[in-house]
């Protein structure tokens, strides 16, 4: 608990890093901490030192192997509020870390593991004899079994009952848990319990009365988890297990005992997910008593990939993580695949045998070590030793080394044993390396076929290839890199496909297939890590101007291209027919990376289109730079040239636009780093490239959103045109003149729900109490502010000048990409008004 004692230690400097800052905004009364108030070792006064949250004790004499001590350490500990694990809010209490906790002694010594951000921990085994004394009102949960019978008998009436028994006074309550290497317990008023039993285990199910509904399917999970785990790897040696409902996000494994920090939805899996993985860490964490902090991958991992069985067991290898069927499939293999191939594309990965807190500055990469890269990599040795082998493996495994300290040497001396193979170089690559796979079909001839590993890492993998007589799968072994498979002259190839079973690790599998694999989707499609994908969607809508607009819009790309992710030739084309106008509407866009490297990514950008009776290009770059998904600086630069041609006052309102073309030279810088958001944005243009204007346009944006305890969102804007451009290009006071993104498939710029009337397009003086107003200006300085700023319902404020002082405020309702805007007040000729509008 010393980890909570200040803000200095280095818990609180790594979730610093991490931007996490619960603990750096916590008030000096939330902090905790232990002291202790004596140590005698075999009845003797003991020394002892602390540094931060490890404790030496000197022992007055040498410990001869065969020999042993006995400690006596009286402490007392102020319970944090809760920042990881450790902690309280209100009347619920999650006591876990909160003892002085022995460090391992193995044959590599003492692991003097401290207090991380990142990573978990290493016990040894022993047996607990607790005794709780607590006020009589509250429900306990813990490690291992309740010795009292009447305690127990109070518990059966309680889950009897369903409800809450009040008792004066205070208790004692007392369990015993045997060959477990930690002692959690949780307590709190308002639980209420249930208890199932699977194959002779019992279950317990701890919510709380306001979750009752969200909690009704818990013990249906755990009894579905325990029974499927029980027969793959081994049966669950302890008497119960309990399932807690918490208050910190997402879920946390002790043993006997998982507590989860969420709640069901009518949307998702998100719920079953976490309980099932929790459970899974009472095999792989509970019994094997891993080192979590320097081999992680043999607890997170081996979980992972427990978590991905269990789905694909119960609800087939297409299972999703939503329950609505409309919705895409998104599977859990699928979300791995996607952080195993956002780290490797960004050069971000760091080895699975990193010790867990070297991450601190790059989470995801720690996420997919532990996590993803190897339940990916067990899927793949699954499929190259066979699915009975494997299980064999693991059930040896836990076998050979339940209540031990299994290492990764250990997993792969069973590997080995049961399957009868070398697989040294495999898991050598694999635990110590951040090489990569990418098998692809070289070359294919009429009866011949060229396969190669562009990558470093060797993986066997096995090849089908379809002739005009029929098929046949070829396996080609690790160690090499490049395999030419010669049919008779008599068959002709017509398809082959690498891993046609889809489990190999490779992060590249678009060149996996002959011919090229291409699918065509409906809208809702995730992107494909195997096909070049082309969406399309069916459009429809109604303006004044074309009256009914049919037409459709195609998504075509290899993967998704966007900061981040990688795809490859990603493009955009739709064409829309005015019924009444007989206009035809058309739109394209492409983009692909051209550099993709560790910290910068450089795109060729193309966009053009004519709706609203405009002629606009766009050709140019766009830039980022930074490491993705960390607190690191962001930075990107967008270097284009656009035209611009109105050709009419169609769709657009002649108050707010001028006919003509407009050529311009544009250069936008965003910086991001820690809730800072700057974005300078320099637009140019000259008569002399043959457009109709001449002007330079500058601007700054800077945006911050500032939490507990003021939860405020500010924004500063500032701009000044020299020279003089077209209305279109001038500052307005109340918002965007322009709509983009998905918004111009639906609204134009003309009438009631234009960007200057009732449709809020977010930019420039974004006052929206001048909505309507029609208000520009070549000038234009605005602070807007927002409170609170993370709430549905929320107040604004704003300030601005423009050659004129302008103050307005009002509310604003926000839901998701949607909001309503409702201004009370605007200086101006009307100040008291309800000027609505609705922002995208």
């Amino acid at each position: 608990a010393n980890a909570f004692r200040n803000k200095h230690t280095t818990y609180a400097e790594e979730a610093k890093r991490m931007g996490m800052g619960m603990l750096l905004r916590a008030r000096d009364e939330e902090l905790g901490h232990i002291d202790i108030r004596s140590l005698i070792v075999d009845g003797q006064a003991g020394e002892y030192k602390i540094e931060e949250t490890l404790m030496s004790v000197y022992l007055n004499q040498p410990l001869s192997p065969g020999d042993s001590t006995v400690l006596r350490i009286e402490f007392f500990l102020k319970i944090p509020h809760q920042f990881s694990r450790l902690g309280h809010h209100k009347k619920h209490y999650e006591i876990v870390q909160w003892y002085p906790k022995p460090c391992v002694y193995d044959e590599k010594g003492w692991h003097l593991d401290t207090y991380h951000a990142l990573g978990e921990f290493y016990g040894e085994f022993g047996n607990f004899d607790v005794s709780i004394t607590l006020p009589a009102d509250f429900v306990v949960a813990g490690t291992g079994i309740r010795t009292e019978p009447e305690d127990i008998k109070f518990i059966d009436t309680l889950i009897t009952t369903r409800r809450k028994i009040l008792k004066s006074g205070e208790k004692t309550v007392r369990f015993y848990a045997c060959n477990v290497h930690d002692f959690a317990w949780v307590a709190d008023p308002d639980y209420l319990v249930e208890k199932y039993m699977v194959d002779s285990i019992d279950i317990y199910i701890f919510y709380l009365k306001k979750d009752a509904k969200k909690w009704r399917n818990a013990g249906n999970y755990a009894i579905d988890a325990v029974s499927r785990y029980n027969s793959w790897y081994g049966r669950y040696p302890y008497k119960s297990l309990s399932v807690v409902d918490g208050t910190m996000r997402g879920g946390m494994e002790y043993p006997n005992l998982v507590i989860i920090g969420v709640d069901e939805d009518r949307f998702t899996r998100s719920f079953e997910g976490v309980i099932i993985h929790e459970i899974g860490h009472q095999w792989f964490y509970g019994v094997l008593g891993s080192n979590e902090m320097d081999e992680a991958w043999l607890d997170e991992g081996f979980t992972t990939y427990t978590e991905i069985r269990y789905f694909e067991d119960k609800y087939g290898r297409d299972n999703s993580l939503f329950k609505l069927k409309f919705l895409p499939r998104l599977s859990r293999r699928y979300m791995h695949r996607m952080i195993y191939y956002i780290t490797q594309t960004n050069f971000i990965e760091l080895p699975v045998l990193t010790p867990a807190y070297k991450f601190v500055d790059v989470p995801i990469a720690y996420q997919n070590a532990a996590y993803s890269k190897p339940a990916l990599f067990l899927i793949n040795l699954e499929g190259i030793l066979g699915q009975e082998i494997f299980t064999n493996i693991l059930r040896n495994y836990f076998e050979t080394y339940k209540f031990k300290h299994p290492t990764t040497s250990d997993f792969i001396r069973i590997c080995e044993q049961v399957s009868g193979r070398n697989l040294a170089e495999l898991f050598e690559q694999f635990l110590n390396t951040d090489d990569v796979c990418d098998w692809t079909i070289k070359q294919v001839k009429a009866n011949e076929v060229v396969i190669e590993n562009r990558g470093q890492l060797s993986i066997p993998v096995d090849v089908f290839i379809k002739t005009d007589k029929g098929g046949k799968v070829f396996s080609i072994p690790g160690g090499v890199n490049s395999k030419t498979i010669s049919l008779a002259p008599e068959f002709r190839i017509r398809q082959v496909i690498i891993d046609p079973h889809h489990y190999t690790l490779e992060s590249n599998s678009w060149n996996n297939y002959y011919p090229r694999k291409i699918k065509f989707k409906p809208f809702f499609a995730l992107p494909s890590f195997d096909a070049y994908q082309i969406i399309y969607i069916p459009y429809l809508w109604y303006s004044n101007e074309d009256g009914f607009t049919p037409g459709v819009y195609l998504f075509g790309g290899q993967f998704v291209d966007l900061d981040f992710i990688k795809g490859r030739h990603q493009w955009t084309a739709g064409l829309i027919y005015g019924i009444k106008s007989r206009k035809i509407y058309t739109g394209f866009s492409y983009q692909t990376p051209i550099i993709f490297k560790r910290g910068r990514r450089i795109r060729f950008l193309l966009r053009g289109s004519n709706s609203n009776d405009e002629d606009k290009i766009r050709i140019g770059f766009h830039t980022n730079l930074g490491i993705p998904l960390t607190p690191s600086s962001a930075i990107s630069l967008e270097n284009t040239i656009a035209y611009y041609r109105l050709k009419s006052f169609l769709a657009v309102d002649s108050i707010d636009w001028e006919l003509g073309k407009n050529i311009v030279l544009e250069n936008i810088l965003g910086y991001k780093r820690r809730g800072w958001d700057i974005r300078i944005a320099l637009k140019g243009a000259t008569q002399y490239w043959g457009g109709d204007w001449s002007y330079l346009k500058a601007s700054c944006e800077i945006k911050r959103r500032f939490f507990p305890p003021i939860n405020l969102g500010v924004r500063i804007f500032g701009g000044k045109i020299f020279g003089i451009p077209p209305k279109q290009e001038m500052f307005y006071l109340c918002g965007r003149l322009r709509i983009s993104l998905l918004a111009d498939l639906f609204f134009n710029q003309r009438g009631y729900f234009s960007p200057q009337e009732h449709l809020h397009t977010k930019g420039d003086g974004n006052m929206v109490g001048y909505q309507g107003d029609h208000i520009r200006s070549t000038e234009m300085f605005c602070v807007n502010l927002e409170l609170p700023a993370r709430l549905p319902l929320r107040i604004f404020g704003d300030f601005g000048y423009y050659g004129e002082t302008v103050l307005d405020f009002g509310m604003r309702l926000v839901l998701g990409p949607i909001e309503f805007n409702l201004p009370l007040y605007a200086t101006g000729y009307k100040p008291w008004r309800l000027n609505w509008s609705l922002g995208l």
